[in-house]
């Protein structure tokens, strides 16, 4: 096959070396670059090589192939869909993007256009951690258990970006790798020391569900250049050092009775090689046999979404173990527990408590102060206003004819059922979808509720059915007169078929 035709956009402290590497290649046909004095020293040491100040005729040229975007991380967005929507295969540096919306639609189009799209994850092409992932992946180090890294120096300084989108991306994209997964849960202290609101000195702690834990450390502030990664596992660690560019096995750890034991550590033999040019072999040759990258642009998303998480100043809490998928509305005080899972494009409001394995579906609204047990789900199409209680088990449902072999999963098909405010719901209750379960309420345990129930109502049984009416305090009421004075709340009720 012949080499593709690539042009390199931005010709900087980084691009300049795409420019070398792919003219080195045979590759490179253009180069965009908007100061003139770059412009003037691209055309002087590569003769024969266009050079532009504006992308716009080697997006225009359908002899270009292919588009490197080495540009500021603010511009890689636009510059990475002008080119997929020009049909370019593209390879656009880290950070991919700046928030997760850009990097999904990134995604989608390069899928939609049939384009390959690659992130430039260096650190992933370096043979030396080729090889510690594959350490890790043969079991030489038994179970993963932790992983730290270190990126410091002092600057770089960047104002359009923080240490932790200009350092991190690197390692975030190894770690993802090792783990097989995204993490579970992402705290992050920072330090902006320099500029206001631009981090200098970022650690990041990453929760796993599957036990493993990572730290991070990226400043640069720090007096010397370190960069360092660590993996325990439970037969031993790997070290690896990236400016010897050596790998460590270490033969050594603590037994089940605590004792320390040391078989001392030996250097990994590790294959030579410039990652840079590894890399744009590798896309070059995606390009070429059409082939989804190492890097592509779902890894890259993934990075994204660490790096907005780690950027998030959470005023509530999610437990460790617990899946948050973005983006969400979470509202200050709310507490979500073990192992449950709040879908994207949930809102849920402030100081509300999501006890173990609770589902919350896409769309889902929640009100202020809801209390929902252990074990309950709430699919799409249910709304829960201020004040509501449900159960340990309770039992939502959204389709009201559900067919495997017909599937009703679209929000089109789903019937909206309506919680209002303050009403509760009892244990192992079942709610058939399209009822509205009015204010200050009170389902029984065990109950099937198949139609609309009243506000203060006091509903059981299967089928559901009005047995009384309580206050808005819970407290049982003789007859259905809330006009007068509840002895235990001591509050007038007269809204019971309002609202």
């Amino acid at each position: 096959m012949n080499t593709p035709s690539v042009a390199v956009f931005g010709a900087g402290n980084w691009g300049k070396n795409h420019v070398r590497v792919f003219h080195r290649l045979g590759a490179l046909a253009a180069v965009v670059e908007t100061d003139a004095g770059r412009r003037a020293e691209i055309a002087k040491q590569y003769p024969g090589v266009s050079v532009y100040d504006d992308p716009g005729p080697v997006l225009a040229d359908a002899a270009v192939d292919a588009v490197v975007i080495a540009t500021p991380a603010p511009t890689h967005y636009t510059l990475a869909r002008e080119a997929l929507l020009a049909g370019k295969d593209v390879l656009v540096e880290k950070p991919m993007t700046l928030s997760v919306r850009e990097a999904e639609e990134l995604v989608s189009t390069a899928a939609d256009r049939d384009r390959v799209l690659m992130v430039g994850h260096l650190l992933l092409y370096k043979p030396a951690v080729q090889k510690l992932i594959a350490c890790v992946r043969q079991g030489l180090i038994g179970e993963l258990r932790c992983v730290e890294m270190r990126r410091r120096k002092l600057g770089r300084v960047r104002k359009e970006e923080n240490v932790l989108w200009s350092f991190a991306p690197h390692d975030i994209a190894v770690l993802l790798h090792l783990v097989e997964a995204p993490p579970a849960n992402i705290e992050a202290t920072g330090l902006a020391a320099l500029q206001s609101g631009i981090e200098d000195d970022v650690r990041l702690n990453l929760a796993f569900a599957s036990g493993v834990r990572a730290h991070l450390h990226v400043s640069w502030l720090w007096p010397e250049d370190e960069r360092q990664t660590v993996v325990i596992g439970s037969k031993g660690a790997l070290s690896y050092n990236e400016h010897e560019d050596k790998l460590w096995l270490y033969d050594k750890g603590i037994s089940d009775d605590l004792t320390v034991w040391d078989k001392g550590k030996r250097e990994m033999p590790v294959d030579q090689g410039d990652a840079l040019e590894t890399e744009v072999r590798h896309f070059l040759d995606c390009v070429q046999r059409r082939a989804a990258p190492l890097t592509d642009g779902k890894t890259g998303l993934e990075v994204v979404r660490v790096l907005v998480r780690a950027g998030d100043k959470k005023d509530y809490f999610v437990h460790e173990s617990a899946y948050v998928d973005e983006p969400v509305k979470i509202g200050a005080g709310t507490k979500i527990w073990h192992f449950s899972h709040v879908m994207a494009g949930a809102e849920i409001g402030e100081n509300c408590t999501l006890g173990q394995n609770v589902f919350v579906g896409r769309n889902v609204k929640i009100g202020n102060n809801v209390k929902i047990q252990n074990n309950v789900s709430v699919y799409e199409g249910v709304t829960l206003e201020d004040d509501v209680f449900c159960g340990p088990s309770v039992v939502f449902t959204n389709v009201k004819t559900p067919r495997s072999a017909f599937p009703r999963n679209t929000s089109q098909d789903f019937i909206p059922t309506l919680v209002k405010q303050g009403a509760s719901i009892g244990a192992n209750a079942t709610i058939v979808c399209g009822v509205t379960i009015g204010r200050h309420a009170l389902v029984g345990a065990g109950a099937v509720v198949t139609k609309d129930v009243p506000g203060h109502a006091l509903v059981y049984g299967n089928p559901g059915d009005v047995k009384g009416w309580v206050c808005q305090c819970g407290a049982k009421r003789k007859g259905n007169d809330l006009a007068k004075v509840c002895g235990h709340c001591e509050k007038k009720q007269t809204e019971r078929n309002k609202a």
